[in-house]
Formats: structure tokens, C-alpha cells, sequence
């Protein structure tokens, strides 16, 4: 199945990333972003990655109106991963972009072997496989069937029950992002006011003893003052 790549950005920078990808394989769907306000991509196939070719602009409220546009389309169904590749070394652009949810900042100059092997890893991570009709996310060893709501661990089939389920899929839908326990209640548990959040806690507790213990490489991380996420 051909991973298909979509390229925002204009520039000679952002149609030599182009040209390097399809050389790779990959199929490079490359827009602008009056392309992305417009909603122009709802006529492409899902991509599995959303690469980012930033340029300087003077005009921060056009700035705030793309990553608007960009953060829309985002959170359309399943997330999709955003890498984002910075004209020039500042940390709090990096820092901005980070917290906006891009999952890779790269920094001018590009370097080409650095540049594929990190697509290859984010590719990797947040690889979504299709089993005889069957949609399966896949979390380092980590397998979630979405539609027979079957999961295994290198291969060894967990016994969740209906919410513990519930709960890892939500996690896992939101790979590498910090879960707070309020909204977690009001997507698992459909509250919409958190009265107790102690049952997020006592599942989270149960769900690591099946999907964690015991294995050197831990998915389930408490992130402290928020709630929790899934980290591949």
C-alpha cells in the first residue's frame, strides 16, 4: 500500500523535500495553504503523515489563521501526525509547534539521511495496517484491531474487558499526547462534568497491569498535573 504524504508549504525548499520523497516511493500530495483553508484536500486519500514546510512571515495574524485551518483538519477523525521543518534555530518556535501538537520539528539546513529516518520512525509509529478489511493502529508491539476490538502485546492476545478497551483505544487515538482524567470521562464514560475522576485512575491501574507489566518498555505514562497518554 503506497503511504501517502501531504506537503504544505511553497518554495524551493518545500519542492526538493518533493522530489527526495518521490524518489522514496512515497506518494507526495503537495498543496498551498490557501488549498488547506479552502478544503481542497478533501479530495485526496487520508494521508499518513502531514509534512510542513514553514516560511518567515511578518503577518502573525496570518500565521494564527493557518495553523487554525491546519489544526482543523488535523483532528478530522483519526489524528494524523504533523512534522514541521523551521527556517532557522529558535527553540521557541520549536517550543510553539510542539505544544500546537507536531510530533517532529526539524531546523534548517536539512539533512537529507536525518530527514528519512525520522518520517520512517513517526511512519512507523503511528502505522495504521488493514487486515482482510480489519483496521489495525499499531503502537511499537502494540496491536489494536479497531474492528474486532482485539489487542495483543508481542503477539500475546490481553483480555480487556468492554471499557478497559474503551479507554486503550482513546489512548491510542490520541498517540503521544497528554489525555487529562476530565476528558477522558467524558469520551470513555460519556460525563460531561467530572464528579469523581478516582475511576479513571483505578482502570489506568488495571489496564497497565495487562498492557505493561512485566515488559521492559512501559506505553502507559502518567503525566503529572494532567492525566495520562499512550507514548510509542
Amino acid at each position: 500500500m503506497t503511504t501517502v504524504i501531504f506537503l504544505v508549504g511553497t518554495g524551493e525548499l518545500a519542492y526538493q523535500i518533493e522530489c527526495i520523497l518521490q524518489e522514496e516511493g512515497y506518494e507526495i500530495k503537495h498543496i498551498e495553504w490557501i488549498e488547506l483553508h479552502e478544503n481542497v484536500v478533501v479530495q485526496f486519500d487520508r494521508p499518513q503523515l502531514i509534512l510542513l514546510v514553514e516560511q518567515k512571515s511578518e503577518h502573525m495574524y496570518q500565521n494564527i489563521q493557518n495553523k487554525a485551518a491546519l489544526k482543523t483538519w488535523m483532528n478530522q477523525g483519526i489524528p494524523i501526525p504533523l512534522m514541521v521543518i523551521i527556517p532557522e534555530t529558535s527553540p521557541q518556535c520549536v517550543i510553539d509547534w510542539l505544544d500546537f501538537g507536531a510530533y517532529d520539528v526539524m531546523e534548517e539546513p536539512v539533512h537529507w539521511n536525518v530527514f528519512l529516518a525520522k518520517i520512517r520512525n513517526i511512519l512507523r509509529l503511528f502505522a495504521k495496517v488493514k487486515h482482510d478489511g480489519e483496521e489495525t493502529v499499531i503502537v511499537q508491539d502494540l496491536r489494536i484491531n479497531l474492528r474486532s476490538r482485539r489487542v495483543s502485546r508481542e503477539g500475546q492476545y490481553l483480555n480487556l474487558t468492554p471499557k478497559e478497551y474503551e479507554l486503550l483505544e482513546f489512548l491510542a487515538m490520541h498517540l503521544n499526547e497528554a489525555c487529562t482524567r476530565s476528558d477522558i470521562l467524558r469520551e470513555v464514560w460519556g460525563y460531561e462534568f467530572a464528579m469523581d475522576t478516582n475511576v479513571v485512575d483505578v482502570y489506568i491501574k488495571h489496564l497497565r497491569v495487562k498492557v505493561d507489566k512485566g515488559r521492559d518498555v512501559k506505553l502507559i505514562q502518567t503525566v503529572r498535573g494532567i492525566g495520562y497518554m499512550l507514548h510509542g
